[in-house]
C-alpha cells in the first residue's frame, strides 16, 4: 500500500493552487489515500479477528490435550493397566508357587516307592507262607480239611493283594507321569514366558510414571495457556478498539471532502467559500494530529499483542510439543507392550487350563490309590484274623501243629509289616492330596477372570487418546504459524500507516493557503450551508472545530448523540 497522503503535488500545482485552487483536485487527493487507509484498517481488523480465532484454537488445543489425560479413555486404560500389573504379578507368583507345588508333589510321589516296595515284599512273603502252610497242612492228614481251607484262603488273599498292589503301582506310575508333565509345563512357561511377562510389567510401571508426569505437565501447560489467552484476549480487544481510529479518520476525511465539494459548488469569491476553505483546513489539520496520536496507540497495542502471543505460539507450543512427544512415545510404548502382553496371557491361560486338567487327573489317581490301599488294609486285617484262627486251631492239635504255629506267627508279622507299609502309603498320599488341593485352589483364583482381552482393550483406548493428541499437535503445528503471520502482517500495516500520515500537515497547509488569509465574519456567510455541514459530523471534536471556526452558535446541544452512520463497510460493521 502506498503511504497515505504522501503523494507529491504535480509539477507547478502549488502555484496553481495559490492563484486559484481546484477543490475537486484537492478532494481527489484526499479520497484516494482515504480509500487505501480504509482498506488497510479493514484488513487489520479482519487480521486481528482471524488471529484471535486462531489463538483461541491454540489455547483450545492445549486444553484439549490436558483434557485427554483426564478423559474416560485414558483413565480407564490406566485403571486397566494398573489392574493388569497386579494380575501379572499374581500370575508370576502363582507360577512360582505352582512350580513349588508340583515339585513337592513329585517328591511325594517318589516317596511312595519305598513303602510300596515294603508292601510288595510282604505280599510275596504271604504267598510263600501260604504255600508252606499248605505243605505243612497236607502232612497233618486228610482229616484236617479246615486247615486246607485256611491255606487255600491264604493263597487267595495273597493273590488278591498282589493284584491290588499292581493296580496301586500302575496308578502311581500314571500319577508320576502326570506330575512330571505338570512340572515340565510349569518349567517351560517359566523359562519361555514368565520372565518376559515380568519385564513387561516392569516396563508398564515405568511408562505409567512417565505418562503421569506428562499428565501433570499438560495440565500446567493448559493453565499457563489459559492465563496467557486471557492476557492476549485483552490485548486483542485493545488492538481492535484502536483500529477504530481508521473508521473515525475515514469519516472525518469524508467530511473534509464534502466541505471541498461544497466549495466547488460555490462562487469562489463569496464569503461562504472563504469560510469553507478555513473550515476544511482546520478539520484536516485536526484529523492529522489525532490520527498520529491514535495510530501510535494502535502500533503499541499490536506490538504488545505480538509479544504476548509469541509466548504462546513459540515457548508454550514448543514445550507442549516436547511434552506431547514424550507422552506420545510413552503411550505408544504402553500400547506396544500391552499388545505383546495379550498373547502371553493367552498362553498362560492355556497353560493354567492344562495344569488344572493334570491336577484333576492326579487327584483322581490319588483317590484310586487310596481306594486300593483300603483293600490292602482289609487284606491285612483278614490275614491277621486268619493267623489268629490258625493259632487257635493249632492249640487243639497239640505238638503236631508246631509247624503251623510258626506259620501263624509269620502271618502275624506279615500283617504288621503290611499294616505299617499301608499306613505310610496312606500318609504320603494324604500329603500328596493336600499338595494337589493347594494347586487346585491356586488355579481356582483365576476362574472367571479372562485377562486375554484386557490388554487389547487398554491398548485400543490408548491409541484413541494418542490419535486425538496427535490431531491437536497437528492443530498447533498448522495454526501457530498462521497466527504469527497474521499478527506480523497487522504490525506491518500499522507501521506503514503510521509512516504514511506524516505529510498530512503539509496537505492541510495547502488547503489553508488556498483560501483567504482571514476567515470572513459569520454574518456574511450562508448559515444554512454551514448548518448542513455540521449535521454530518459524527464526532464531538468536529463540531467543536466547526463552531470555533464559523463562530456560529450550535443548533443542537453539545452532548447530543451524533447521527447514526449509514456506511455498512466500516470497521465496526466488519468486526461486530
Amino acid at each position: 500500500m502506498s503511504a497515505p497522503f504522501a503523494r507529491p503535488l504535480p509539477q507547478g500545482q502549488d502555484a496553481a493552487l495559490e492563484g486559484g485552487a481546484d477543490p475537486a483536485e484537492l478532494a481527489a487527493r484526499i479520497a484516494a489515500p482515504r480509500r487505501e487507509i480504509e482498506q488497510a484498517f479493514l484488513a487489520m481488523g479482519g487480521g486481528l479477528v482471524s488471529a484471535a480465532r486462531l489463538l483461541e484454537a491454540v489455547s483450545g488445543a492445549h486444553r484439549a490435550m490436558a483434557t485427554e489425560f483426564e478423559g474416560e479413555d485414558f483413565l480407564s486404560a490406566v485403571r486397566e493397566i494398573d489392574a493388569l500389573r497386579g494380575e501379572v504379578a499374581t500370575i508370576i507368583t502363582a507360577v512360582s508357587a505352582g512350580d513349588a507345588d508340583f515339585s513337592q508333589l513329585g517328591e511325594t510321589i517318589r516317596a511312595l516307592a519305598h513303602p510300596l516296595d515294603e508292601t510288595e515284599k510282604a505280599i510275596r512273603l504271604l504267598e510263600l507262607v501260604a504255600v508252606n502252610a499248605r505243605i505243612v497242612a497236607a502232612a497233618l492228614g486228610t482229616t484236617q480239611t479246615d486247615m486246607v481251607a485256611f491255606t487255600d484262603e491264604m493263597i487267595q488273599m495273597s493273590r488278591g493283594a498282589k493284584t491290588t498292589l499292581c493296580t496301586i503301582t500302575e496308578v502311581q506310575n500314571r500319577v508320576s507321569s502326570t506330575v512330571a508333565a505338570s512340572v515340565q509345563l510349569q518349567d517351560d512357561f517359566g523359562r519361555d514366558h514368565a520372565s518376559t511377562m515380568a519385564e513387561i510389567a516392569t516396563r508398564l510401571d515405568g511408562h505409567l510414571r512417565i505418562v503421569e508426569a506428562q499428565r501433570v505437565q499438560a495440565a500446567e501447560h493448559a493453565n499457563r495457556s489459559a492465563g496467557l489467552a486471557t492476557t492476549i484476549g485483552t490485548r486483542i480487544g485493545d488492538a481492535v478498539v484502536a483500529t477504530q481510529v481508521g473508521d473515525g479518520t475515514r469519516q472525518r476525511l469524508e467530511h473534509v471532502e464534502a466541505i471541498l465539494a461544497q466549495i466547488d459548488a460555490q462562487d469562489t469569491g463569496t464569503a461562504t467559500a472563504a469560510m469553507l476553505w478555513h473550515l476544511g483546513a482546520a478539520q484536516l489539520a485536526s484529523t492529522n494530529e489525532d490520527f498520529m496520536e491514535e495510530i501510535a496507540t494502535l502500533l503499541s497495542a499490536v506490538e504488545l499483542l505480538r509479544e504476548d502471543a509469541g509466548q504462546v505460539l513459540r515457548d508454550g507450543t514448543d514445550r507442549a510439543g516436547r511434552s506431547i512427544a514424550d507422552s506420545s512415545a510413552a503411550l505408544a510404548a504402553l500400547a506396544a507392550d500391552l499388545q505383546s502382553l495379550g498373547p502371553l496371557l493367552q498362553k498362560e491361560a492355556e497353560n493354567r487350563a492344562r495344569a488344572r486338567q493334570l491336577s484333576e487327573s492326579a487327584a483322581d489317581a490319588m483317590g484310586q490309590m487310596l481306594a486300593q490301599i483300603d483293600l490292602v488294609e482289609r487284606i491285612e486285617r483278614d490275614v491277621r484274623l486268619l493267623g489268629l484262627n490258625m493259632a487257635i486251631r493249632c492249640s487243639a492239635l497239640g505238638d503236631r501243629a508246631s509247624g503251623l504255629r510258626v506259620i501263624a506267627a509269620e502271618l502275624g508279622g506279615l500283617a504288621r509289616d503290611t499294616s505299617a507299609a499301608a499306613t505310610r502309603v496312606r500318609r504320603i498320599l494324604s500329603g500328596a492330596q493336600t499338595a494337589i488341593e493347594t494347586a487346585r485352589r491356586r488355579a481356582a483364583q483365576f476362574e472367571g477372570r479372562d485377562l486375554t482381552e484386557a490388554p487389547l482393550a487398554a491398548a485400543q483406548r490408548l491409541e484413541a487418546v494418542l490419535g486425538r493428541l496427535s490431531a491437536n499437535t497437528g492443530v498447533l503445528a498448522e495454526t501457530c504459524p498462521r497466527a504469527a503471520t497474521l499478527l506480523d502482517e497487522t504490525a506491518r500495516l500499522s507501521r506503514a500507516i503510521s509512516a504514511g500520515g506524516r505529510d498530512w500537515a503539509g496537505l492541510a497547509d495547502v488547503v489553508a493557503a488556498a483560501g483567504p488569509p482571514e476567515a470572513p465574519r459569520a454574518e456574511a456567510v450562508a448559515v444554512e450551508i454551514l448548518a448542513t455541514i455540521r449535521t454530518r459530523y459524527t464526532m464531538r471534536k468536529e463540531r467543536q472545530i466547526h463552531d470555533r471556526i464559523t463562530g456560529l452558535p450550535p443548533e443542537t446541544p453539545e452532548d447530543a448523540a451524533p447521527p447514526p452512520v449509514a456506511d455498512s463497510d466500516d470497521i465496526d460493521a466488519f468486526l461486530f
